[in-house]
């Protein structure tokens, strides 16, 4: 939880493992939903994956908050791996343009900040 009053919020931490790297994540509910929308209407396979609805009550609660993280560290490593497997992605990995995290902060602004942790040992 950060921030105060009417400016508190979660920032949820989700790990993704792509290619045998594990990165993590802090981002808002907010900035997944602007991810979300933006890449649906350009990746129409977006459109299929289950996103986490919007709560209006009990959204301060820690039982949803960690509910909410499950939910968005699966629709995250489901959003890169349809990804990766479009070729009309840039994500899709070619020979003279291999995937990397320096692809994916190119893809979309949402992954960029240098707000990743990269582990081997995937931080608890």
């Amino acid at each position: 939880m950060r921030g105060y009053g009417k400016e508190e919020h979660f920032e949820f931490e989700v790990k993704t493992d792509v290619l045998g790297e594990v990165w993590t994540i802090f981002r808002r509910y907010s900035k997944f939903r602007e991810l979300h929308d933006m890449m649906k209407g350009k990746y129409p396979e977006i459109n299929a994956l289950e996103f986490p609805p919007k709560k209006l009550f009990g959204n301060k609660s820690q039982k949803l908050a960690e509910e909410r993280r499950v939910q968005l560290e699966a629709y995250l490593n489901n959003f890169i791996a349809v990804c990766l497997r479009n070729k009309a992605s840039p994500l899709y990995p070619r020979k003279d343009k291999p995937f990397s995290k320096r692809t994916l902060c190119d893809f979309a602004p949402f992954f960029r900040k240098g707000i990743f942790e990269s582990s081997v040992y995937q931080v608890v």
